[in-house]
């Protein structure tokens, strides 16, 4: 009985396996129409993505139509994918944790929005099956974004008409992907991706969705040709109508070396807090989907871009984030569908409708077989009339002459400008105080650096080391969903990672790193000079031999984690960011981008301890390390959270949080030396402006404030900055620079600092931690009216409470004695709340220890809240 049993359960396993695809039903045009349906799934949560797959290797078919079996209120989204393979062999499994496809993948239809179906023009098809495909499996991913109603199922999905016939012209699909992040109480963010054609044949481009989700007005797309050096605008939708292939005005030919670009234009006014790329349905996305056909024999079906464009010319003309004038049928039909009114045809304007029911490019361009000779002739089609409107009141522009010179120059210093400077509905209320920069520019510096230079450090001679990327960046497609590489074939950057510059002139010394790491993100030098590095790609840490003039390669003396395998438990990292040593040889990891915790290791790299600064106040990427060794402490840069917090390096007990209203949303990097802690943030934006990046110098060993800037000059002005080290003394700061790629080197004028006028109406917090901190977290603010005392100095030692209001009490006593506390002119106060930490301190100076884990704000829009690419990717 026991063994029939087993033999049962066998069976039904195997049955559970990838099915067949289905054989169809004969259509009206000599194929036969393919229902793929989800197997009756049941979502388990919030923005669950689920696969299912179907075994297409035994005959070569191809797809001339698509459509949708299913409606928006369910499916957030629906894609097919064609593989090569695929990552399970179950009936359908979580796509969203381990992946679509394994091997080679290509889209092969999107869907949402209640879009209508979509019929290719004659002689294209989506070719998929047999010996001449890749594509083995179709793969049906839906995207739902809440569970279903208790007890039911879903078996959504695609109908597909299919032929046998061989196509003279194959379809695909070029999916431009852009990323950005998207502040609050914005009117204009631009997330922009370009890319240089490369292609076995000529493609042509004959229709475009959009794809982006609440925050999203408006995608454009553009091709600047290599022959004429004009920029032509072949596509302008807005992500909030039907999202649908819809037709271009004609066909636009693409070949290799064109290059093609896409804007996605987001509003988020009414929105509180900051929107990143992401998977979810509160995140944002940016995708441009061009449908095009090729050469069936010589073509390829798949192409895509997630380059951003500050390595290429500017494509973007002044009306690239210009919306589409609004039309609420077609809004309402995106969210209810066509079932709203009896006709399906919709009117945008005098010069453009669409038919809700069928976009068929048969009717659209003729029933020629050639859709070469059929579909550049818009002016004949008799549905589906593109945007005119919005296309022909502009000239294209020529923006570069035709050349090959200047055509392919890389211009570094053109950056896009993602944060328009417009009004916002929010002002800001927050009254800054301004600081000297006493850093210029070193003239003997070249900066110069063609590719993300991640992390830069400076050894015992005075050498500078930088970490970069080669021709490699993080872009929006770089990781899966499940934080690995998303092209798993990938190896690591055949060029040198490692340069070794002298510090006078910028010269190159010597190279390292070929072969080594696949993308680079921090770098440590220790006291003897041997190079600690983090590689995100990987998810390692590694200790190398010193990089000298005389050194011929780089040998791995210590490596810690699991190659290409991302986790969280022993002996794996996630994405780590930064490495701190002690003088012992002990050191520290900062296991940033998914972990967020700090783990210390011994000199042989056994783990020690780990924390995430507990959870009241938890780390949001902790980006950067660095040592305060008078204190005996650690401090991070808490990226997300825009603060520096500082540990004890023996416990791990949070000792001191920094935090500025001028650091804003985020900060990068840190560094430490001779009693000041150095720091860089991020760009930003206040009122609807764009806030450039700064550096701070933070007098840590007296008063706890800002002294000083660097990089706010205008021959100074950062970027947006990544990692930072100092030279002796903190006389020289030099800063990698991701966008644009270069090294600054700042170097401080022989005119001291001068001391900052006094903030906060003459009111300066002093963070006072007593002993018993590192048990009680207690953290004491004591408020001083600094214009009421004499010029005689406030020394407020950490002692146990008790001791330190005996201080304070004989101080006030001596105040007295001098006559300066008379009643009618008291100014400084005994403040028992504010002295037994009672009393929220002003912001400034060293921030009172949150115990509890609240931003105070909302969200405020109904579609809220996590990259995309349509991932989260992770943030560089």
């Amino acid at each position: 009985m026991r063994k029939i049993l087993i033999l049962v359960v066998v069976f039904c396993a195997c049955n559970a396996q990838i099915r067949e695809l289905p054989k169809g039903e004969p259509n009206t045009v000599g194929g036969k129409n393919i229902k793929l349906r989800m197997p009756g799934i049941i979502p388990q949560k919030n923005d669950d993505y689920l696969c299912s797959a179907f075994d297409a290797r035994d005959e070569q078919l191809y797809i001339t139509q698509y459509k949708i079996e299913g409606t928006a209120d369910r499916a957030h989204h629906m894609l097919l994918y064609g593989c090569s393979d695929v990552p399970s062999k179950d009936i359908y499994w979580d796509c969203g944790h381990h992946g679509v496809c394994s091997g080679s993948s290509s889209i092969m239809f999107a869907w949402a929005k209640n879009a209508p179906p979509t019929s290719l023009p004659p002689s294209v098809g989506f070719r998929f099956g047999g010996q001449q495909s890749s594509v083995k499996y179709l793969v049906l991913q839906i995207h739902y974004a809440h569970p279903l109603p208790p007890g039911e199922k879903d078996y959504s999905g695609m109908d597909i008409d299919v032929t046998s016939e061989e196509q003279k012209y194959i379809a695909g699909i070029f999916l431009l992907i852009g990323g950005a992040i998207i502040p609050p109480f914005m009117p204009k963010v631009h997330a922009d991706a370009c890319c240089k054609v490369n292609v076995p044949a000529p493609i042509h481009l004959f229709a475009y969705r959009t794809h982006a989700h609440a925050l999203g007005r408006v995608i454009t797309g553009y091709k600047l040709g290599r022959q004429n050096g004009q920029v032509q605008e072949i596509a302008r939708g807005n992500p909030q109508w039907p999202q649908a292939f819809y037709g271009m005005p004609h066909v636009f030919d693409l070949e290799s070396g064109d290059i093609i670009a896409a804007r996605c234009t987001y509003n988020s006014t009414n929105k509180n807090t900051t929107t990143y790329m992401g998977s979810t349905a509160g995140d944002e996305m940016c995708n441009l989907y061009l449908m095009y056909y090729t050469d069936a024999k010589s073509g390829s079906s798949y192409q895509i871009c997630t380059d951003q464009c500050n390595q290429r010319p500017s494509l973007f003309p002044i009306d690239s984030d210009e919306p589409l004038p609004p039309n609420p049928l077609l809004e309402e039909h995106a969210i209810h569908g066509s079932h709203i009114q009896e006709n399906a045809t919709i009117v945008i304007s005098d010069k453009m409708s669409i038919n809700l029911e069928q976009l068929e490019y048969n009717n659209v361009f003729g029933t020629t077989d050639d859709p070469q000779k059929s579909i550049p002739e818009p002016e004949k089609k008799g549905q589906i009339d593109y945007m005119q409107n919005h296309i022909i009141h502009r000239k294209p522009g020529s923006l570069v002459p035709p050349q090959d010179e200047l055509y392919n120059k890389q211009v570094e210093d053109m950056t896009q400008n993602h944060l328009e400077m417009k009004a916002t509905s929010k002002p800001e209320t927050i009254q800054l105080k301004t600081y000297p920069d006493n850093y210029v520019a070193d003239p003997k510096w070249l900066s110069t650096i063609q590719s993300q230079p991640s992390a830069v450090a400076i050894d015992s001679k005075g050498y500078v080391v930088i970490f970069h990327r080669a021709n490699r960046a993080w872009g929006f497609n770089t990781f899966g969903f499940d934080n690995r590489l998303a092209d798993s074939s990938i190896g690591p950057i055949e060029d040198a990672t490692i340069i070794l510059f002298d510090p006078n002139d910028s010269q190159v010394i010597n190279k390292g790193g070929q072969k080594m790491f696949y993308l680079p993100h921090g770098l440590t030098i220790d006291q003897e000079d041997c190079l600690w590095v983090t590689d995100v790609g990987a998810h390692q840490v590694f200790k190398l031999t010193p990089l000298r003039k005389s050194t011929d390669s780089l040998q791995i003396l210590l490596e810690l984690g699991k190659k290409l395998e991302p986790g969280s438990g022993e002996g794996e990292f996630c994405k780590p960011t930064s490495v701190a040593v002690l003088p012992s040889g002990e050191f520290f990891v900062a296991d940033g981008y998914c972990n967020s915790r700090i783990i210390k290791y011994t000199k042989a790299g056994i783990k020690i301890s780990e924390w995430k600064a507990g959870t009241t106040s938890p780390m949001n990427v902790p980006h950067s390390l660095t040592l305060v060794p008078e204190r005996d402490m650690i401090c991070v840069a808490d990226r997300e959270n825009g603060r520096i917090q500082c540990f004890s390096i023996t416990d791990g007990r949070l000792q001191m949080v920094l935090k500025f209203p001028e650091f804003r949303s985020s900060l990068y990097a840190v560094a430490y030396k001779d009693g000041n802690m150095y720091a860089v943030n991020g760009p930003s934006s206040s009122n609807g402006k764009t806030v450039p990046a700064q550096g701070f110098v933070i007098d840590v060993k007296g008063s706890g404030e800002i002294v000083s800037l660097f990089g706010s000059k205008i021959d100074t002005h950062l970027g947006t900055p990544h990692a930072l080290a100092l030279g002796a003394n903190g006389s020289s700061i030099y800063i990698a620079d991701i966008s644009p790629y270069r090294v600054l080197k700042l170097i401080k004028q022989e005119k001291d600092v001068t001391s900052p006028p006094n903030s906060n109406n003459g009111k300066m917090m002093l963070n006072v931690l007593a002993p018993d901190f590192k048990s009680s977290f207690n953290e004491h603010m004591i408020d001083l009216d600094v214009s009421s005392f004499s010029t005689s100095v406030i020394i407020i030692s950490i002692l146990a409470v008790p001791l330190l209001i005996l201080i304070i009490i004989f101080a006030i006593i001596r105040l007295r004695q001098r006559g300066c506390c008379a009643e009618n002119k008291r100014a400084a106060k005994l403040d028992l709340g504010s002295l037994l930490g009672h009393r929220d301190p002003i912001r400034g100076g060293f921030e009172k220890l949150a115990m509890e884990d609240s931003d105070g704000e909302g969200e405020m829009d109904s579609d809220s809240e996590a990259d995309v690419v349509e991932f989260t990717k992770a943030r560089a």
